[in-house]
């Protein structure tokens, strides 16, 4: 059996990355959040707080990883502006911490928060340039990795959605709660992506650890639509009312941090490398039926 640590072990991909890992491994999951899984002889779940990574670097050093799944990430775009040091001590100096650890290969989970979103989607090999202290932290992250000279793959998502125990809102699960509460809902047309299911992108990332990847890696949806038009497929799909939504700028919205407005990540790449089909909006939200 593979040996995994799966760090962000309670969020919404990391419940998915456990899953998705099965019987054919054996898992140390790590979260500061309570054990959201059922017992397993097959997992091993610490809760932990990975800034004080010194305390626990023992009990990983013991277990010996051959596969690193980072998902681990302090994702609150305008909480990162506000709060820069939590940001930094948990998007970078965590990642440089991981590379202190025995391992064949890591796989760190990044964003398309690294380009300025001018001109997206994105390939692996554009230039980078984020403009908020988010992304800063997240392309510093993968910075640290190239440098390192060690085995490591670099999966950039963005929009991720689906449900698991006790993990916040997303973008998705807050569109249908706020439809259900029959709530307006003021969406941007003028930021665009390209939403991808955490179960579709666990076992794409599965997949692609699986192999000789390396480097980095865009895994994402198929299909590309602004927030808005997100909002206006999901009302279809569930049969909410569509009028409740307001279309609005981003400027509108007054937010703290920028946010790249042509973002979102092309995936020619992972659909020539990977079996896995990257699924489209509509087929993605089937993951949300028993929401």
């Amino acid at each position: 059996m593979i040996r995994s640590l799966v760090t962000g072990a309670a969020g919404l991909l990391g419940q998915h990355l456990v899953a998705e890992l099965g019987g054919a491994n054996t898992i140390l999951a790590i979260d500061k959040a309570a054990n959201p899984f059922p017992e397993s002889q097959n997992i091993i779940y610490l809760q932990w707080d990975l800034i004080d990574f010194e305390s626990i670097k023992n009990d990983i050093m013991d277990f010996n990883p051959e596969l690193i799944f980072n998902c681990a990430a302090y994702t609150d775009v305008d909480g990162c502006e506000i709060n820069k040091p939590l940001a930094h001590e948990i998007n970078v100096k965590l990642v440089d911490n991981l590379l202190g650890l025995p391992y064949k290969k890591l796989i760190h989970f990044s964003t398309d928060y690294v380009f300025d979103g001018q001109n997206g989607p994105y390939g692996e090999s554009d230039p980078t340039n984020p403009i908020g202290y988010y992304g800063q932290t997240k392309l510093e992250s993968e910075q640290i990795l190239a440098r390192s000279e060690r085995p490591y793959l670099i999966v950039r998502s963005n929009v991720l959605y689906g449900h698991a125990i006790d993990v916040r809102p997303n973008f998705i699960s807050w569109l249908i709660d706020s439809f259900r509460q029959e709530k307006k809902l003021r969406l941007v047309t003028d930021q665009f992506n390209n939403p991808i299911s955490a179960p579709n992108l666990s076992s794409a990332a599965i997949e692609a650890a699986a192999g000789n990847n390396t480097g980095i890696l865009h895994i994402a949806g198929a299909d590309y639509f602004s927030r808005y038009d997100i909002g206006r497929i999901v009302a279809r799909h569930f049969k909410f009312n569509p009028r409740l939504i307001e279309p609005i700028t981003t400027y509108q919205l007054g937010q703290k941090a920028r946010r790249p407005l042509r973002g979102g990540l092309k995936i020619d790449k992972a659909k020539l490398l990977l079996k896995i089909p990257l699924l489209g909006l509509d087929q993605g939200l089937a993951c949300m039926d028993d929401y």
